[in-house]
This record gives C-alpha cells, sequence and structure tokens, in this order.
C-alpha cells in the first residue's frame, strides 16, 4: 500500500480528511478505499464532528485510480473484481449519505475517481486554475459510479459530453455547469474554505441532518410523495428542541446553543 488517509478534528467540530499519497499525486487504491470509507463512517458517528471536509496535501485533490490496481484487477476474476466495485459503492454510500455536510476542496486537479469523489460531496470548493475530468473511457473503462449523481446535479447532456470525450474542464466552466460549486484564486481557497465552515456551523445540526434526509428521499421521490414527506419533515422538525432554541434566540437577539 502506498498513502494513507488522515484524520483531524478541530475545536469547533470540523472533521478534516486528508488524502495522503504524494508519490501517486494522490491517487486513490484499494487501500486507500478502506480507509476512506472507515474515515467517513467514523466522522458520521462522531456526535462532536458538526461538518467534513475532504482535500489532498501538498497542493493536489487526487490524480484518480492507481492504474495498477485497475491492472491487477483486469487480470482477476469476475468475482474479485466485483467486490472491488462492491467497496466503491460503499464509499459512494459513506459519502453520499453522510448525514453531516460534506465538502471537498480541489487544488490542481480531480481526476477519475477523484472527479467522481466531488460529486458525491455536498459542495466542492477549488482554486480558479484547477481542472477536473471523467477521462475513464479512456482507459476503456465504464464511468459508471459517477453517473447518478452527475444526472441528477447536472442534466444528460452536460453528462454525456462529459463522460463520453474524458476532457478537462476548467473552473469557470465547472461552476457554470454545477460541478462545482465555487472557484477563487489559490490565495483565497483558506478563506473562501473559513466562510463556507462558518456558515455550516451557523445552522442547527439536528435541521440540516434532517434537510440531507428529505433531499435524498426526494431524489428518489414523486413530487406528491415528496411533498407528503416535506410535511412530515418539517412538523417533526419544528417539534424539536433544536427548532425551539433557534426560534427562541432569534427572538431574543442571540445566537443559538450550537453556533460556535
Amino acid at each position: 500500500m502506498t498513502g494513507e488517509i488522515a484524520i483531524e478534528i478541530d475545536d469547533n467540530g470540523v472533521g478534516s480528511i486528508w488524502i495522503e499519497n504524494p508519490s501517486h499525486r494522490n491517487a486513490m487504491n484499494n487501500a486507500l478505499i478502506e480507509a476512506l470509507i472507515e474515515a467517513f463512517e467514523k466522522l458520521s458517528a462522531d456526535s462532536y464532528c458538526r461538518l467534513i471536509v475532504l482535500r489532498g496535501r501538498g497542493g493536489i485533490f487526487c490524480a484518480g485510480r492507481e492504474l495498477r490496481d485497475l491492472r491487477d484487477l483486469h487480470e482477476s476474476t469476475l468475482e474479485v473484481i466485483e467486490a472491488a466495485y462492491r467497496r466503491l459503492r460503499q464509499l459512494n454510500e459513506a459519502i453520499y449519505y453522510c448525514p453531516k455536510p460534506t465538502v471537498c476542496v480541489i487544488e490542481k486537479y480531480a481526476f477519475g475517481l477523484g472527479a467522481t469523489i466531488v460529486s458525491w460531496c455536498d459542495m466542492a470548493l477549488a482554486e480558479a486554475d484547477a481542472l477536473i475530468s471523467y477521462p475513464e473511457v479512456h482507459h476503456g473503462i465504464t464511468p459508471a459510479p459517477a453517473v447518478m449523481a452527475m444526472l441528477r446535479g447536472l442534466g444528460r447532456k452536460a453528462t454525456m459530453d462529459l463522460l463520453l470525450t474524458g476532457r478537462r474542464v476548467g473552473m469557470a466552466e465547472a461552476v457554470e455547469l454545477g460541478l462545482v460549486t465555487k472557484s477563487v484564486p489559490k490565495e483565497a481557497l483558506d478563506d473562501a474554505l473559513s466562510e463556507i465552515v462558518t456558515s455550516l456551523l451557523r445552522g442547527s445540526p439536528s435541521a440540516i441532518r434532517r434537510t440531507k434526509e428529505f433531499i435524498w428521499q426526494s431524489e428518489d421521490a414523486a413530487h406528491r410523495s415528496g411533498m407528503a414527506s416535506a410535511v412530515d419533515s418539517i412538523s417533526a422538525g419544528l417539534a424539536s428542541p433544536e427548532a425551539r432554541e433557534g426560534i427562541g434566540a432569534f427572538l431574543e437577539k442571540r445566537s443559538p446553543a450550537w453556533a460556535r
């Protein structure tokens, strides 16, 4: 195995997950995928953690997947290949269905699996000169793990364009398409991340969790059943202790208890 996944939690409950594989430009391998699943599951279950920031060490987000892993898979049985991609599905679920807000920070580039992970996170902040691409078809691979999230966020034609051409996309276009939330000059990246984190910490943890849960339900629901779920969701939220605290804090012109 090369590289590691590091976890940090600051005094405000901000969890940071770092991809560290400098000899391969932070490309992912099977062991790192396992470690990333464990990291997201650990922080998801940690009541002190309020949100998760995913970054790459050394000024690079993620160059994709180590091709030697894919070569080894190519020489394996179908059962071994399916088991590897089931782990990738577990990574998708650990990130996409994480109950805490997830923010990835793109530096330099996010290619292949790196770009797919970006599509699974709630928000993506990037340096203006970064690039993102899904080049799997150039290597004879189907980029299926990214498809569901891309169709929900981008639409069919943009998804077809990016996945079938594998072209590299600059951040101005990535923001316009909806691949990335915001891009800023490299020197402003940490300040922009701090602004996002501060905004997220102002939110009620239970309200944020319920909002994410309702978004997941809505993605899989018809309009009528989705609106019925909305009634249940907002009713349960309004009856919660955090809602009472939030409304009371507003009326009393003070910060709510969770705002640090």
